[in-house]
């Protein structure tokens, strides 16, 4: 009986650990200190997490909202908004970590990598960034959950 009260115990305790998958990244972010200012709206339908990207105006210009689309299941899904219309990713989520790859109509490649924190308060997102003609750079943004 003791067992069975320890395994139910840690199991209650690690399940938000096991339960993440895309789910996890659902709701409001907000960058950290130190990377540039944006907050990110997630959400996730069929199969996707629905990218809305809000970017203050910089040097006097307007706030931009970007729109993308990360598939989870290891699918390619082509984009038809903003200045990702065209592009194409394909990506999936084992775990607390989603990896993308995503193809621009322009040829510039980006090879995120999305690591949930495993208190489901915070993410990591290592971005590649492969533009024609340019060397190929890597930068790091960290999100904080504000819901």
């Amino acid at each position: 009986m003791k067992r069975v009260v320890c395994s139910a115990i840690l199991l209650m305790i690690a399940s938000p650990v096991f339960a993440q998958g895309p789910q996890g990244f659902v709701g409001n972010w907000k960058s950290d200190p130190g990377t540039p200012t944006m907050t990110r709206q997630l959400t996730y339908q069929n199969h996707e997490i629905v990218m809305v990207e809000l970017q203050p105006g910089r040097n006097g210009g307007p706030q931009m909202t970007i729109y993308r689309e990360y598939p989870t299941d290891g699918n390619t899904v082509t984009m038809h908004k903003g200045i990702w219309d065209g592009a194409t990713a394909t990506g999936k989520v084992e775990g607390n970590v989603l990896t993308c790859d995503t193809t621009m109509k322009n040829g510039s490649k980006f090879h995120d990598v999305w690591t949930l924190a495993a208190d489901g308060k915070s993410y990591t997102d290592d971005m590649t960034i492969n533009r024609p003609g340019s060397a190929t750079r890597t930068v790091k943004f960290s999100y904080s959950r504000q819901d």
